[in-house]
């Protein structure tokens, strides 16, 4: 072993760092500090028990979001996003439909109405001419009538 290197047993490790021997060993077990176990139950330790790493160690690990649940989490929430959004817009889309419907349908009485009432304008119209036609020949009876009797 180099000099600079200690070998300390898991409590001298825990007194060291200022915390419980328990919880130096769950992060030991849990794979947060890196240690080599001797053949005397000993742990190789390379200054990674000092009481600077080993809280700066579980600050990290209490501040360190457990990204299995998030990422999950977030693509449940953006999923979930996306149901709504794509629910809002079917619904939106069936309104306009409904609307659209509603137009046409007013637009196909309003072309029948029309077509009546052009059909209407064009018996009118006709009748116009046949009453015009009736005119002129009455027209023609009473100024005949009138000179012949102005020439009597």
């Amino acid at each position: 072993m180099e000099s600079k290197e200690r070998v300390l047993t898991l409590a001298s490790a825990a007194r060291r760092a200022g915390i419980d021997p328990e919880e130096l060993r769950q992060l030991i077990d849990g794979g947060t500090l890196d240690v080599v176990e001797t053949e005397g139950g000993k742990y190789f330790n390379r200054r990674k028990y000092s009481k600077r790493n080993i809280k700066d160690i579980q600050t990290i690990e209490a501040t360190k979001p457990n990204i299995g649940s998030i990422i999950p989490d977030e693509i449940k929430g953006l999923l979930a996003q996306a149901a709504n959004f794509i629910e809002r817009q079917e619904n939106e889309l069936s309104i306009y439909r409904e609307r659209e419907e509603k137009h046409i349908s007013l637009l196909k009485g309003a072309e029948k109405q029309i077509s009546k009432a052009l059909d209407q304008l064009s018996l009118l119209y006709e009748n116009n001419i046949n009453l015009n036609k009736e005119n002129r020949k009455i027209l023609k009876s009473l100024i005949k009538i009138q000179s012949d009797s102005q020439a009597k």
